[in-house]
């Protein structure tokens, strides 16, 4: 698919920049002709950026990137022609002068830390190619801005009209939750078909499915499979330990997901979540905010391609972001059903913490003092409804103690922590900071010294931030644009505050943590971050239509909605799909080559052994064993005395020997 996929979509990128070309020259408005020269520039963009690990600018003139670099100064040109003419390029200039230059600068800068990360290059000591990947950076966002601010300057009266018009009726509309939940719904749904393959693409995807299968079956855990069975069926972050088999992973999460287990269809489970994300956040921040600021909320969710892939996945992001928005709406209950829904609000809080514990402490903790500002302290109820609430969070949260000592032995020791303690030290996966935490290598450049320290997690909190940039939005002028806009030129209400608090409390907490995971699906340590992003960045359209009109322009608000759309659009058609095709399909080597195979019946009740410790290779053939091992076993070829064991142990199934797809070798 990857090969066929890249230049399809170059192909769809091109036709859609030649298609806007067609309608300028039709009806001789400049403006088609601009954003035709900006989608065919951001096709050139994504085409220079290496989708995988680190992110970085491919800038050697070579291959595709010479193509790249043509359609990237052909939107810099058209951009410079547009300024120079109509007197653009002093309106632009007067307008900067009214709004700060200062303040325009420190956007810039805002902008471009948060462009390139060093992590890779500080591991490789490639610190002149990072200054030229800096350079490169700060060059793409200023052609991109001075488009941008030319295309909201052109554009026409009758476009201005009509975007006003439909801004204003889906502001107003009541059905928008609801089409927004069934969008979200249906393209996170489409990617789980289509470039997630309905597969993991992590070890954790495949831990997770397993432990999801185990709890479908009625089990907690199972007994080893003992003897040679043991290293065969070894696999990351599923432990054998004490005679039992089970996933390092807390439990919430794959109980929910256990749910499409017995339905036949995991997938569906995360796209199902997205649409109620949706429903949730809107209803929300209509009642906190206003419905219009709810209307922008929602309309940036549907747009989010960090949103959109992550309900694609088997991870256990989504559910944590409808824990959360589901705990934070049942806090606006009032009347007589408040103490309840605060006790239900409390319920969810514990259930995130058996998802992702810090998650839970953190937002848990926050969530507890905001419900007792909001209560009346000086009367009974105020104190029986904050107590309801952390009833609730004790209930749940509470079971973590049992379910540790079920499968550890010691009700504090987490599975997690025991698995890391055995695999390299004692101690080696706690939080803080110290020379015995973490791995004992750089582990593919994402652990970049031994130890952990703060020189260390400044560094990898940077990059999470240029994934989040790169992620939230997919606009290549930068995701975080609105936030930063919000923040330099807007007045912080509380709630803003409050977000702002919960993105800073995210953050410093994984700083702490030894490991990022933002290689994958966007900054996904940081996903309590995401909803937050998204209000301030719909904070922030409100405080870009105020900016413009100080700055003199006429009708600021439908030109900041003109290029906010097209800005959406190429996020959601143009870097998504490129996300899909260059980076999810077979993400690490993940394939259903296995899966196809079984399928057509050739490996019915068959003992199958895998020649390959490579975790993608053999996790792409464990993640179809069942946990109790009927119907047909995948396990790692030991050699033939570990082997002959294993078929001993397994009697009266055919077996086969199956080397890697890239050998093509494969013998019954």
């Amino acid at each position: 698919m990857m090969a066929v996929g890249v230049p399809l979509w170059f192909a769809a990128m091109l036709g859609l920049a030649g298609a806007l070309g067609l309608i300028a020259l039709l009806r001789r408005e400049g403006m088609w002709a601009l954003a035709a020269a900006f989608v065919a520039g951001n096709a050139g963009h994504l085409g220079l950026e290496d989708p995988l690990w680190f992110g970085a600018l491919k800038l050697k003139p070579q291959g595709l990137a010479q193509f790249c670099y043509v359609l990237i100064a052909l939107e810099a040109a058209a951009a410079g022609i547009a300024l120079l003419s109509g007197g653009r390029l002093a309106a632009l200039w007067q307008g900067a002068q009214r709004l700060g230059m200062r303040r325009i600068l420190l956007l810039g800068l805002l902008l471009l830390i948060c462009a390139v990360s060093p992590m890779g290059f500080v591991l490789r000591h490639e610190y002149t190619t990072f200054a030229k990947q800096v350079f490169a950076s700060a060059d793409l966002i200023a052609i991109h801005g001075v488009c941008l601010a030319a295309l909201a300057m052109m554009a026409p009266e009758e476009v201005l009209r009509q975007m006003g018009a439909w801004g204003e009726r889906v502001a107003v509309s009541p059905r928008l939750p609801y089409v927004a939940a069934l969008w979200a719904f249906g393209v996170s749904l489409l990617l789980a078909l289509t470039a997630f393959d309905r597969m993991p693409r992590l070890p954790d995807e495949v831990a997770y499915l397993f432990q999801a299968k185990m709890y479908a079956a009625g089990h907690l855990y199972l007994a080893a499979p003992g003897g040679a069975l043991n290293a065969a069926l070894a696999y990351d972050w599923i432990s054998i330990e004490s005679g039992k088999w089970f996933s390092i992973f807390p439990p919430a999460w794959p109980a929910v997901l256990a749910l499409g287990v017995a339905a036949g269809a995991p997938f569906i489970v995360n796209p199902l979540l997205t649409g109620l994300a949706v429903l949730l956040s809107h209803s929300f921040v209509a009642r906190i905010a206003s419905t219009r600021l709810a209307a922008l909320v929602t309309l940036l969710l549907c747009i989010s391609p960090w949103f959109l892939a992550m309900g694609a996945s088997l991870m256990s992001h989504p559910l944590t972001l409808v824990l959360v928005l589901g705990a934070w709406r049942l806090m606006l209950v009032e009347g007589r059903f408040s103490v309840a829904a605060w006790l239900l609000a409390g319920l969810l809080m514990g259930a995130l913490f058996l998802t992702r514990p810090l998650e839970g402490v953190l937002i848990g903790t926050g969530t507890g003092l905001w419900a007792m500002s909001r209560a009346d302290l000086r009367a009974l109820s105020g104190w029986i409804g904050v107590a309801a609430y952390g009833a609730g969070c004790i209930a749940l949260g509470a079971l973590v103690f049992p379910y540790n000592r079920m499968l550890t032995g010691n009700a504090m020791a987490t599975p997690i922590d025991q698995y890391f303690d055995h695999l390299w030290h004692k101690g080696a996966n706690r939080l803080g900071f110290g020379a015995d935490i973490g791995s004992p290598d750089s582990w593919g450049g994402v652990d970049i010294w031994r130890g952990h320290g703060p020189l260390e997690a400044l560094i990898e909190q940077q990059f999470n931030l240029k994934s989040m940039n790169t992620e939230l939005l997919g606009w290549a002028v930068g995701s975080l644009l609105l936030v930063y806009v919000h923040l330099i030129w807007g007045r912080l209400n509380r709630m803003d505050k409050a977000m702002l608090t919960v993105m800073g409390a995210t953050i410093l907490a994984y700083s702490l943590y030894w490991f990022n995971g933002g290689f994958y699906i966007g900054p996904r340590y940081w996903y309590m971050t995401l909803w937050p992003a998204l209000y301030l960045s719909a904070r922030g359209l409100q405080t870009a239509a105020a900016m413009t009109d100080h700055a003199g322009w006429a009708e600021g608000r439908q030109r900041v909605a003109v290029v906010a759309a097209l800005m959406g659009a190429l996020g959601l058609f143009a870097f998504l799909p490129w996300r899909a095709v260059e980076k999810y399909w077979e993400f690490r080597g993940f394939h259903s080559g296995y899966r196809e195979m079984a399928a057509a019946g050739a490996t019915d009740n068959a003992l199958i052994f895998v020649k390959s410790d490579d975790v993608s290779e053999f996790g792409s053939a464990f993640t179809l064993n069942t946990p109790d091992l009927s119907g047909p076993v995948f396990v790692r070829d030991l050699g033939p005395a570990a082997n002959a064991e294993i078929i001993a142990r397994l009697p009266g199934r055919a077996v086969w020997h199956i080397a890697p797809r890239a050998t093509g070798e494969s013998t019954p």
